[in-house]
């Protein structure tokens, strides 16, 4: 019997991208250039993607994994009626949290990240004037597929030690609408930062600043922002009331966008979706396409963002991966 077809990104989730009663969904295949249309079976999938042969045996754990989405869908159901974080309880955050937590390390394209890495330390002997026999007792060669996928089962395994780093940020929701929909990935996790941290690097769970966009339907993404910035707000929240109190319509005349800034202020305040504009849900999208190992998807055939950033620069035809500096 061929091995069972293991979603990297679960159906229930690639649904709330679909349409129609047998869901179909939008493909944009960053190697070849080219969008279609498919059933969502048929996306984000391997045979075999989560089981590990060990003798005559084989060892799996799609079904934890199966369990964990079961436990998912059900919460995210239940917040993209409601249309608030507010209606999770602890159980409930504690579950998508996991759930966020294990997509980051679960998919292809956190498994190839483990051969990119060798390559790039081999790389950068070789710069160091390094022997390449010196290289290869030093670097084993390109994993093998078995190694690749016991990287990824030990990733999943240990995921409880990051799931704090998810629990700790300010939870927001995001909310465009179907003439701006938000794209999807076979790598939907993403970061975001907009401090500069020269001379390190600012992309990271703990890095201060740091913004986690995770798509959870055509119209709505979910936000795990640094506390950092959720304390901005508060701040300017605080001024707001104030200014309101002592000058009415003063705060309105010297912002730029007020109706943004409260609009924000009351979403982290009551988990209620913040209405975003069309350049905010460009940038997260840019995220899906900038972090994607090679597909894209949407509810509708709408990937001009796509096609333009591969052809602003060629290394968005490949995901954002690790440097060694």
């Amino acid at each position: 019997m061929p091995p069972a077809q293991h979603h990297y990104v679960p159906r229930f989730l690639l649904k709330n991208f679909a349409h129609g009663k047998n869901p179909q969904i939008y493909v944009y295949d960053k190697s070849d250039d080219r969008s279609f249309r498919t059933n969502i079976r048929n996306v984000a999938a391997e045979r075999g993607f989560y089981d590990l042969e060990s003798g005559d045996s084989v060892l799996t754990i799609e079904p934890s994994l199966a369990h964990l989405e079961a436990n998912s869908s059900r919460v995210l159901k239940k917040v993209l009626r409601q249309r608030t974080l507010r209606c999770l309880d602890a159980d409930g955050v504690a579950i998508l949290a996991a759930f966020v937590a294990v997509q980051f390390v679960r998919t292809k394209e956190h498994r190839l990240r483990f051969e990119h890495l060798s390559e790039l330390f081999a790389e950068r002997l070789r710069e160091m004037g390094t022997t390449e026999a010196n290289i290869e007792e030093l670097v084993k060669g390109p994993p093998d597929p078995r190694e690749e996928k016991l990287f990824g089962f030990r990733a999943v395994v240990g995921v409880k030690d990051i799931i704090p780093h998810f629990l700790n940020k300010a939870w927001v929701l995001f909310e465009t609408n179907r003439k701006s929909p938000f794209f999807i990935s076979d790598n939907p996790a993403t970061l975001h930062n907009e401090i500069d941290h020269s001379p390190y690097g600012n992309i990271g769970l703990t890095v201060r600043g740091i913004e986690i966009y995770f798509p959870l339907s055509t119209t709505v993404c979910l936000g795990l922002l640094c506390p950092s910035i959720a304390v901005e707000f508060e701040k300017a929240k605080r001024n707001l009331k104030l200014l309101d109190e002592v000058t009415p319509g003063l705060a309105d005349k010297s912002m730029n966008n007020p109706a943004a800034a409260r609009a924000f202020c009351e979403g982290l305040a009551t988990g209620t979706p913040i209405q975003i504009v069309e350049d905010n849900v460009t940038m997260m999208n840019s995220l899906q396409v900038a972090y994607s190992t090679r597909f894209v998807y949407c509810e509708t055939d709408t990937f001009a963002l796509v096609e333009r950033m591969i052809r602003d620069n060629e290394k968005y035809r490949n995901a954002l991966r690790p440097t060694i500096s």
